[in-house]
């Protein structure tokens, strides 16, 4: 009896830790867990307006080509084909690049101001970290701030010379 109970032990024990493979077959769903889909066609959208389930943004169709009749037709509109023959278009451009010029051209002589302080042992008492930073030293941030004031003056100059071949006005880019 004892040869046999060590096999029968083992088999027993091959039997409990071997999974059942019952167990791992596929169950049937139980119950309409997800509902089938629906999907929407160019011919529901009026079943769903009416039920108020579709929001619409903007105008009808039929609506907009109403009222662009109904529209006046004293609209102004530029008598240029393009920008680039619109004077206003190369004055506002000219105002901005010379705003953004004069903003560098004030960040680098605070610059200088600063350094020419601090030669004076006049410094600020602290490092601002909200603000950005000219550069790592400097003669570096003096650099860098000439390098962004000759960048917008680049820009004028390309503007200058795109206006020059569309027969602008040189006096449009200064007013």
């Amino acid at each position: 009896m004892r040869n046999h109970s060590f096999p029968l032990a083992a088999v027993l024990a091959l039997l409990i830790a071997c999974p059942s493979h019952a167990a791992e077959k596929p169950r049937p769903p139980q119950g309409s867990q997800n509902p089938p889909k629906k999907v929407w066609t160019n011919e529901d959208m009026g079943q769903l307006r009416a039920r108020g389930l579709i929001s619409v943004v903007g105008q009808e169709p039929a609506q907009a080509t109403t009222q662009a009749a109904a529209a006046p037709a004293a609209e102004t509109f530029s008598a240029y084909a393009s920008a680039l023959d619109d004077p206003s278009w190369y004055s506002s451009e000219a105002a901005d690049l010379q705003a953004e010029l004069d903003r560098r051209e004030a960040a680098l002589r605070q610059q200088l101001e600063a350094i020419a302080r601090a030669k004076d042992r006049i410094t600020q008492p602290g490092l601002a970290l909200d603000k950005d930073n000219a550069g790592v030293t400097p003669a570096a941030g003096v650099a860098n701030l000439q390098a962004q004031v000759q960048e917008v003056r680049n820009m004028l100059d390309e503007l200058s010379d795109l206006a020059r071949q569309h027969n602008i006005d040189p006096g449009v880019l200064r007013g």
